[in-house]
């Protein structure tokens, strides 16, 4: 690598044909400059000036050599000058995979418009992975929405909490007529539930063992699971096809509790406090795309 301050000593001695004009121009002394072209001369193994008492005159190799000095350092001020453009500026495409459309709808797409006014410069993709989100295979800048497992299978990402919840149980008074209402989680080993294809396994119910439990660990139970699907599990439940688990503050669960289409379920056994997570990748200096997008989104939080 060639140093750009060399570079430039070589480029001003040639415009000025001498060591003192050039020192005068650049603000340093002739002996300073002279000492940076011979150690310049010394790695290129060849003479750059033909040097007489009254003047420096470039040699045939010093006449090309500073074409392409002159080329590297004009592309240094253009990156200079892009540098100092951008300062103050968001720019770029940003990557977001989540697991839900639903956690677009409810604390994103409603406020995108404003989002886009604000940074008109930043390219928005969105993805939606159903599955477990393998950051090896599917690289993003953004995992919105995502479970501890991602930060636990993946310590070096950052993170930031989105929210706590209750993890609830759900049922329309069409299932609770046709098997019971359970006062116990014993009382479960009669129903169904709604399962997902994606969990391991896809028939797991999350459920404490003892009432109004503070466990940090989920306990569950298996039951059957004649349905399994990777979206629209509360309006299967409001159809009266099973049992389901989800998030106490999920918009459409807030729907149906109110119409009364869906009612709680054992919810003194109700695991509590399940935390999503914001993670993104870890680097030296946060990226103001992936900043700006983050704290303006949070920001709606107590809109969402």
């Amino acid at each position: 690598m060639f140093k750009t301050e060399t570079l430039t000593a070589f480029v001003q001695v040639a415009k000025y044909g001498s060591f003192t004009a050039a020192a005068n121009a650049q603000g340093q002394t002739p002996m300073a400059l002279s000492k940076q072209v011979s150690q310049l001369e010394s790695r290129l193994t060849e003479a750059l000036f033909e040097r007489s008492t009254r003047k420096v005159s470039l040699t045939e190799f010093g006449e090309s050599f500073l074409q392409r000095a002159q080329q590297i350092l004009a592309q240094h001020d253009s990156l200079d000058s892009w540098l100092e453009a951008r300062k103050g500026k968001v720019a770029g495409t940003l990557k977001i995979v989540t697991q839900s459309v639903q956690t677009y709808d409810e604390t994103v797409f409603l406020w995108l418009a404003e989002f886009h006014q604000l940074y008109p410069d930043i390219e928005l993709e969105f993805d939606v992975q159903e599955n477990m989100i393998d950051i090896n295979n599917d690289a993003h800048d953004i995992y919105w929405g995502v479970s501890d497992y991602l930060g636990q299978q993946h310590p070096g990402l950052k993170c930031r909490s989105m929210w706590k919840a209750d993890y609830g149980i759900f049922a329309s008074p069409a299932y609770l007529d046709k098997y019971g209402t359970p006062d116990i989680p014993d009382d479960l080993q009669k129903h169904r539930m709604i399962g997902h294809p994606h969990a391991q396994p896809g028939n797991l119910l999350v459920v404490n063992k003892t009432p109004n439990s503070k466990q940090t660990e989920m306990e569950y139970q298996l039951l059957p699971s004649p349905i399994k699907s990777v979206a629209s599990h509360s309006d299967l439940a409001v159809q009266g096809l099973g049992l389901i688990n989800a998030l106490v503050d999920n918009l459409d669960i807030k729907t149906y509790l109110a119409s009364g289409q869906l009612v709680p379920v054992l919810q003194d056994y109700w695991y509590q406090n399940v935390e999503v997570y914001i993670y993104y990748q870890q680097v030296k200096f946060e990226q103001p795309k992936v900043r700006a997008f983050i704290d303006f989104f949070l920001s709606k939080r107590g809109e969402w």
